[in-house]
């Protein structure tokens, strides 16, 4: 059960991760710069910090629990961003995306219980 909490979180600081990423990429495309440097926004560097947070708890999980296991549970950072994307960006769902989501949790909680 430990180990689980390991994976979840990295999963889910991975997920923030992603979501900084996309904020920053929307900053960019909207203050032109000369150079990409000066286009770095501050939700970059957030995300690549949490990117590097979620790996050392990642790590840490693959020490105690085999990779058939664990790496499947990634998928849950694509329905999390897949619901943060909705509310935080407006963006579209359409009922193939919502059918998509729902095969891949069925997938998370059979490997859970696997």
């Amino acid at each position: 059960m430990k180990d689980l909490v390991f994976i979840l979180i990295s999963v889910f600081i991975g997920a923030i991760g992603q979501i900084a990423f996309k904020y920053g990429a929307l900053q960019m495309a909207a203050q032109p710069g000369n150079t990409l440097l000066e286009k770095i926004k501050w939700p970059i560097v957030l995300g690549l910090f949490l990117y590097g947070i979620s790996t050392i708890l990642w790590i840490i999980a693959l020490k105690k629990v085999e990779l058939s296991y664990a790496y499947p549970m990634i998928s849950l950072g694509y329905v999390l961003v897949f619901i943060a994307s909705y509310f935080l960006f407006n963006e579209p769902i359409g009922w193939l995306r919502i059918g998509g989501i729902l095969f891949i949790m069925a997938g998370i909680v059979l490997v859970a219980k696997s």
